[in-house]
């Protein structure tokens, strides 16, 4: 594929609409992630992957404590990642105790179903759902105990997907229908936490957006083509959940309890531990119990955790519960030219938000 440095690709998506490069930033304790491509029809194909280490006290529970390691990383990570298309947006994927995701829906009764829907009729459905969507997030951040008196940020939000009488459509545009209903997912996070991701990645000398990991990554395996499943990655020191239901992220979390801190442990009951407080978390959501969970993130000395996991899980359910390893194999929304793994794919999943993979 030819490019440039300094110029993202000219590719076209399904839509016709030039795709320039984007990456997809994962900021992590003990390391910084980076994944560049592009949008090329309704997939996000990566061009390069770029990582690098950073202290373990620099970065904390998605707390940027020591801003020159971190860029540091950040400008190696990218300096492997770009080395055939160079990113022109960024967005960058954080998470944390106090990281909240909201998931809104707002249904519009159209005046005429015989019409079709028109480019102009669907931005201004977005704009007013993005605007009702923001509305009842400011309300429920108000009302979670864990952010109540903490400064926050609306890192961003996305268009969860829209349904026109019960049909799912990743664009309305061009289709007949009465009841027109746009999904928002919008992202909040405290104050600090956002602004220092965004300030290190302004000290790199890029600009971008930010949002959460957790649900960059439910995104990703839901617009993949699976309905219903739990997603826990253990990170190094933290683990995130994510909840995908009818096709859509439901529900995300995240909880310090993370592989250095286990590792070093190593006691048998921790196992039984993590996976009662994963599905503390999904009780804590609202949610039901998925039937079946990926697990990323888990060293061989950690093998007791999916199995701890499938029992709990399966206890609260009531049924049995089946645990997987989270492939890329899952996520052919993702096409790589360069070497991907399990864990390049939040920044991944951050890439095609970016990119608009989903439209």
């Amino acid at each position: 594929m030819p490019s440039t440095r300094g110029r993202g690709p000219c590719a076209k998506s399904s839509e016709g609409v030039a795709s320039p490069g984007v990456a997809g930033v994962e900021l992590a304790s003990a390391a910084v992630r980076v994944v560049v491509g592009y949008r090329e029809q309704g997939r996000f194909r990566v061009t390069g992957v770029g990582h690098a280490p950073v202290p373990s006290a620099a970065l904390n529970g998605g707390y940027v404590a020591d801003r020159r390691a971190v860029v540091a990383a950040l400008v190696a990570a990218f300096a492997g990642a770009e080395r055939s298309v160079r990113a022109e947006k960024v967005v960058v994927a954080i998470d944390g105790d106090d990281i909240r995701t909201y998931h809104e829906s707002t249904t519009f009764e159209r005046e005429d179903q015989r019409d079709a829907v028109s480019p102009g009729e669907a931005v201004k459905a977005i704009r007013l759902a993005r605007e009702a969507a923001a509305r009842a997030a400011r309300d429920l951040s108000g009302d979670d105990p864990a952010l109540r008196g903490i400064a926050t940020a609306e890192l961003r939000d996305d268009v969860g997907g829209f349904v026109l009488d019960g049909r799912r459509l990743g664009s309305p545009v061009g289709d007949r229908g009465q009841r027109l209903e746009v999904r928002t997912d919008i992202a909040l996070a405290p104050l600090v936490q956002a602004g220092g991701a965004t300030a290190t990645l302004e000290a790199a000398r890029r600009r971008g957006t930010a949002t959460s990991g957790a649900y960059a990554l439910g995104r990703l395996v839901a617009e993949s083509g699976v309905a219903e499943a739990g997603i826990a990655r253990l990170a190094a020191d933290q683990t995130t959940v994510t909840v995908v239901r009818d096709g859509r992220v439901t529900g995300t979390r995240v909880f310090a309890v993370g592989r250095e801190a286990l590792l070093a442990r190593h006691v048998p009951p921790d196992a039984d531990v993590w996976a009662r407080c994963i599905v503390a978390t999904v009780r804590s959501l609202g949610l039901e119990q998925p039937g079946r969970w990926y697990v990323a993130g888990v060293p061989d000395e950690l093998t007791a955790l999916p199995k701890a996991l499938a029992a709990a899980a399966g206890s609260e359910r009531g049924s049995s519960v089946e645990v997987l390893p989270l492939r890329t194999s899952l996520v052919p929304r993702i096409v790589a030219d360069a070497t991907l793994t399990a864990d390049d794919l939040v920044a991944a999943g951050a890439a095609a938000l970016g990119a608009q993979a989903y439209s």
